[in-house]
């Protein structure tokens, strides 16, 4: 019997030692899942500003395109009035140059102000 009682007080001491790792595991796993949480809440945080990051740049980049568009836009619009300018003083030079050449034809001055003909 004696073998008996050692192998129960062996399985008591083996019974206590698990129990005392399960309590050890245990409150590791305890910690490492307040750890999991944390970096979980961490990641999600990091996760929003990453998401709130993002629609601002997508918003810049939009803004950027529709300022190109208005650029461009002015450009040409630059450009038309540019060449309506330059067409319409090219007739006002023209305009003031046959009616002076009809003013000294007809011996009178010149109807231009400033022209040569009108003696400034």
């Amino acid at each position: 019997m004696a073998d008996g009682a050692r192998e129960r007080r062996e399985a008591i001491r083996q019974l206590a030692d698990l129990r005392s790792r399960l309590a050890a595991a245990e409150e590791v796993l305890a910690e490492a899942q307040a750890a999991s949480k944390h970096a979980e809440e961490a990641f999600d945080a990091a996760s929003d500003r990453f998401n709130a990051a993002e629609r601002v740049l997508d918003a810049a980049r939009e803004d950027r395109a529709q300022a190109r568009r208005d650029r461009y836009a002015a450009r040409q619009a630059y450009e038309r009035a540019s060449v309506t300018a330059d067409r319409l003083a090219r007739r006002v030079r023209e305009l003031s140059d046959r009616l002076d050449r009809a003013a000294e034809l007809a011996g009178t001055s010149p109807l231009c102000p400033g022209s040569p003909a009108d003696g400034d």
